[in-house]
């Protein structure tokens, strides 16, 4: 078997555990995720109150259609791949018009955007279209499925970490 199927199953997981993560980041600091809607973005205060909730049930959403697998699985990636595309395109583009953008990706929303966290919302994208072009109808046993998300939880803390990471390695340099 080729190891092409086995690396999108990993990417699904990742995807899945990520946006998990990003939902239940979003949830506990659901107000604050709201008041930065309203300040980064400009949204009406009553329509990022409406939009905070609504944006954190579509990732638990994509997060468990991704984990259903199969077809539904992969209109869940589809899913999480237009998400992850949007929102890194008006992020990008408010970073780079304004200079200073909250995402508010995890929950931190104190922390303003960074390059980091756009190369890493990249990365995550084309690995999401690479799963997406990759995934066949390949069938993989327990131990199998339980090794690719070991790996994709491993990811997955990674990449939400990425912006740290990726300071405190270029202090080390």
């Amino acid at each position: 078997m080729s190891a092409a199927p086995y690396l999108a199953e990993i990417i699904r997981f990742f995807t899945a555990f990520l946006l998990a993560c990003a939902a239940l980041g979003k949830l506990r600091t659901l107000a604050a995720f709201a008041n930065n809607l309203a300040g980064s973005f400009g949204l009406p205060r009553q329509a990022a109150t409406i939009l905070a909730p609504a944006l954190v049930a579509a990732e638990a959403l994509l997060a468990a259609l991704i984990l259903a697998g199969g077809g539904i699985g992969r209109a869940g990636m589809a899913g999480a791949l237009l998400l992850f595309v949007l929102v890194t395109a008006l992020v990008g583009y408010r970073y780079v018009v304004e200079g200073s953008v909250k995402c508010s990706c995890f929950g931190e929303s104190e922390r303003p955007v960074s390059g980091y966290d756009l190369l890493r919302n990249g990365l995550i994208i084309a690995g999401i279209g690479a799963c997406l072009a990759l995934s066949g109808d390949a069938a993989f046993g327990k131990k199998e499925s339980v090794l690719a998300a070991a790996l994709a939880l491993t990811g997955t803390i990674g990449a939400i970490g990425f912006h740290d990471l990726a300071r405190a390695l270029q202090r080390s340099a």
